[in-house]
Parts: C-alpha cells; sequence; structure tokens
C-alpha cells in the first residue's frame, strides 16, 4: 500500500484520537472533576510502567522486523510467533509483578489500581506490531474507530458522577483490552503454520532489549510527570497536567501519525539498499511535519487561555498555563519524530537513538526534582519541554553529519515566521473576546487563514523568482 494511503489511514485514526476526546474531556472533566481525573491518571502512569516492561521493545522492533521479512512469507511467520511467544511469556510477567505491587504496596485508590490490571493484560494479546510491519493500517485504523466509539458511548450512558469512577476506569481498560482481542480476527489470513525451537524465540530477547532501552527512557519523560506529581503534589495537579498534555497530544497527532507509517517503508527503504531515496524520504517528510507542526504549536499557544476555561470547566482553568508551556514540545517532537524515528531506528542506530532519549529523561527527572514541589502541574510542564528539547538537540547532533541540515532551515524559518504572526492575531482576538466557543472558533479560523496565506505567498514569490532567474540567465546566453 501506498504511503499516502497508510498515511490516509492513519490520518483518520489520529483525527477520530482527537475528536472522541474533544467530545468524552469535557463531560469527563465535570463529572469526575480534577480529582477523580487525577486518580485515573496517575494508577495509569503506574500501570504504564509495566505495559513497557511487558513489551520490552517488541512494538518497534516486531514491527522493523516484519517489514523486512513481509515478502517471504515462511520467514515472515516464523518472526512473528516466535517474537510472540517471547512477549507472551514477558507480559504475563509483568502482570503478576503489577498485581504484587498492588497488593504489598499501593494503599490509596488500590481498587483503581487494581481495575488498570485489565489493561495490563492488552499487552499480553497485542499483535499491532505485526499490521504496522505490514504496512496494514487500514485493519489498525478500522479496529481502533470501532471499539474508541462504542467506548464514548458507554461513558455517556453509564458515568454520571465522581463515584463512577471506577466504572470510568473498567470501560476504558476494557476497551483497550477488547481492542487488542480484535486484531487475532485478521491474523490467521496473514501466517502459514511453522514449527518453532527455543532458539528461534530466544534469539529475539537481545534485539528486543536494545529496543526496550530507549523506551524506557521515552517512557519517563512521558509518564513521570504525572506520577511524580502523584507522589510530590496532589492528584487534583495531575488531572490539570494529564488534560493539558492530552490536549497536547491530540494537537501532536496529526504530525506523528507520519512517522507511525514512515518507520516500516524506511525499515523497508535501507534493508534493500536505497540510501539515497530514504534521505528523500526524510527531507519531504522534515518539510511536511514541520508545516504541520509550528501552526499547530503556535495556535494551541494563542487559544489556550481562551480555551480551557469553557471547555474544561472552572476545575481545570490552570491547564491552560500548563499548555502554553507544552506547546513548544509539538515542534520539538516533529524534528525528533523524523530524526529518530524516521532515521535513527530503521538504519539500526539504537546507540544513538537510545543516548538521545536517556539525555532527555535526565533533563526530564532534574526538572521534576527541582520544580513540582513548589509549582505542582506547571513544573512538570516545564519538565517535559525540557526533556523533547535535549532529545532534539542529541538527534541533531548524531545526524549533523548525514543530513544537510542546512536545506531544512529555510523552509523552517519561512514556517515559524508565518506562525509566529498568526500567533499575534490570534492573541489579541482573544485578550478583545474574551473566554466563550465563539472566540475559540474565530480564533481557530482567523489563525488557519493567516498561516496558509502567508506561506502560499511565499511560495508565490519564490516561485517568480526562480522563473525570473531563468529567464535572466536565458538572455544572457
Amino acid at each position: 500500500m501506498s504511503i499516502k494511503k497508510n498515511y490516509i489511514y492513519n490520518l483518520i485514526y489520529q483525527i477520530m484520537v482527537m475528536v472522541l476526546p474533544l467530545i468524552t474531556v469535557p463531560y469527563v472533566s465535570r463529572v469526575l472533576l480534577s480529582n477523580g481525573v487525577g486518580i485515573f491518571a496517575y494508577t495509569s502512569s503506574v500501570v504504564q510502567y509495566f505495559i513497557l516492561l511487558g513489551m520490552l521493545g517488541i512494538g518497534t522492533y516486531g514491527n522493523k522486523v516484519i517489514a523486512m521479512t513481509r515478502d517471504n512469507k515462511k520467514e515472515m511467520s516464523e518472526n512473528f510467533f516466535s517474537i510472540y511467544l517471547l512477549q507472551l511469556i514477558i507480559s504475563l510477567l509483568s502482570v503478576i509483578s503489577y498485581l504484587a505491587l498492588v497488593v504489598f504496596f499501593v494503599r490509596d485508590d488500590r481498587n483503581i489500581a487494581y481495575i488498570q490490571t485489565i489493561a495490563l493484560l492488552g499487552t499480553v494479546f497485542d499483535c499491532t506490531w505485526f499490521f504496522s510491519g505490514l504496512e496494514q493500517f487500514k485493519k489498525i485504523v478500522t479496529r481502533n474507530i470501532l471499539v474508541r466509539i462504542i467506548a464514548l458511548a458507554i461513558i455517556f450512558i453509564f458515568v454520571k458522577t465522581p463515584k463512577d469512577l471506577d466504572l470510568y476506569t473498567y470501560i476504558m481498560c476494557l476497551s483497550t483490552l477488547a481492542g487488542q482481542l480484535l486484531m487475532w480476527f485478521y491474523v490467521k489470513h496473514e501466517v502459514i503454520r511453522v514449527k518453532l525451537s527455543f532458539q528461534s524465540v530466544i534469539k529475539h530477547l537481545k534485539p528486543t532489549l536494545v529496543y526496550f532501552l530507549p523506551q524506557v527512557a521515552a517512557q519517563v519523560y512521558f509518564v513521570l510527570g504525572k506520577t511524580m506529581i502523584g507522589l510530590i503534589s496532589t492528584k487534583s495537579e495531575v488531572g490539570i497536567y494529564d488534560y493539558a498534555d492530552k490536549m497536547k497530544s491530540m494537537a501532536l497527532a496529526v504530525v506523528t501519525s507520519l512517522g507511525t507509517v514512515m518507520l516500516p517503508r524506511m525499515a523497508h527503504t535501507f534493508s534493500t539498499g536505497q540510501i539515497d531515496k530514504a534521505k528523500d524520504y526524510i527531507k519531504k517528510s522534515m518539510d511536511f511535519s514541520t508545516l504541520l507542526a509550528v501552526p499547530i504549536m503556535f495556535g494551541l499557544a494563542g487559544i489556550a487561555h481562551e480555551f480551557v476555561p469553557w471547555y474544561m470547566g472552572s476545575d481545570f482553568i490552570k491547564s491552560g498555563s500548563v499548555l502554553v508551556i507544552m506547546s513548544p514540545t509539538i515542534f520539538l517532537m516533529a524534528w525528533s519524530g523524523v530524526f529518530g524515528s524516521q532515521y535513527l531506528v530503521p538504519l539500526g542506530k539504537m546507540r544513538e537513538y537510545t543516548i538521545s532519549l536517556y539525555v532527555g529523561a535526565a533533563a526530564n527527572l532534574v526538572f521534576n526534582l527541582i520544580l513540582i514541589q513548589p509549582f505542582g502541574s506547571i513544573g512538570a510542564a516545564f519538565g517535559t519541554l525540557a526533556a523533547e528539547l535535549a532529545v532534539t538537540l542529541a538527534q541533531i547532533y548524531f545526524v549533523k553529519d548525514k543530513i544537510s541540515l542546512a536545506k531544512l532551515f529555510p523552509n523552517t524559518v519561512i514556517c515559524v515566521g508565518a506562525g509566529a504572526v498568526m500567533y499575534l492575531f490570534v492573541r489579541v482576538l482573544g485578550i478583545i473576546m474574551g473566554v466563550s466557543i465563539l472566540t475559540t472558533v474565530v480564533q481557530v479560523l482567523t489563525g488557519f487563514i493567516i498561516y496558509v496565506l502567508i506561506i502560499l505567498l511565499v511560495e508565490y514569490v519564490k516561485r517568480d523568482g526562480v522563473i525570473l532567474n531563468e529567464i535572466h540567465r536565458r538572455k544572457q546566453r
């Protein structure tokens, strides 16, 4: 399937990822309030570490291996079954470890922690990496959309008061598990029966550890903020940070969907020795990611203070400031997504990729330790920003000799300039019009129009410049 079709399918899913929370967040924030949201987010952050342990880097490694062997069905089938058997063993051990933690160490919100085990069971059955490696994103998208819509309907029907936090947790966790189970209906059509040996399974352990180490670092600054806020500050502060992070993630989904699609294609391209073609993909990915990420970054920062109060309710007003601080991470993650997921990982440069993530994790940990206690969610937001900046700078250092960064900056400067102008107009509108739904709509539409017009104007001037230069050159001849 073409990159364009895969991107469209993945974009459809990412739009659903954005739209469904846009519907649920205002409802859940008013029903469960910041404390209930915070309890769910905190317990979920803890279980995420065990989900990470259960997958052991198999998501990325399996994706790459399937992509590289998909032209040989027997070899691909052997890889799938051996990798999944390894995943099954490790994920079951992870479930047992998590239950032991809850039994012996968890005192507050133990019931919610137990329910989160259902989400952890999803790792036992997770085979999404197989279909990603085959570039069959249509199946993944269809599954996820179906499960999310059903979960949304059940939340609106049954979750009515703060006392329904248990029920809300059940719904969220069961939807995760159900989504993983559904994918197995497709597996039998893609693989053939093969014989496995102990050696065929264990040979994947060391490579998965290579991919696991960078994911540990990534998990630190994706989830550690929520965990540390819950330990050092209050559950309400966790909720405030979590919903700001959700808004950022929804906006970021449009950009990161390209990286999800490109990883198997880049792995296949590099494995067949098409280095120049791969570099051309990277250049196009960078330009496209920047074109999208810059207006999303400036737009989110521009609308935050007028958007959050009417959208999330009075309990979450502080989320507006958190969102403004975190908005530059959209641009930074767009770049690191290209350098990391589309270059370093497919090319097998896992040492460099891992170092970049550990640099970010260290920055995140230091900033969180210093800032969370006095500033709560605001401090965690600065920790997230510091982490993403550190990762991006480290990856730029590692790719600077292989990728011509000078060719990337002109388009970046144009986009950032257009985004800055857009931001000024959006902020002025917000200050004049105040907090309301109408304000947000006007801000978004105005910002979009201004950004697009500036980009089109610059492209028109550049095109005319090229034409004039060509005419001048011909006259000289």
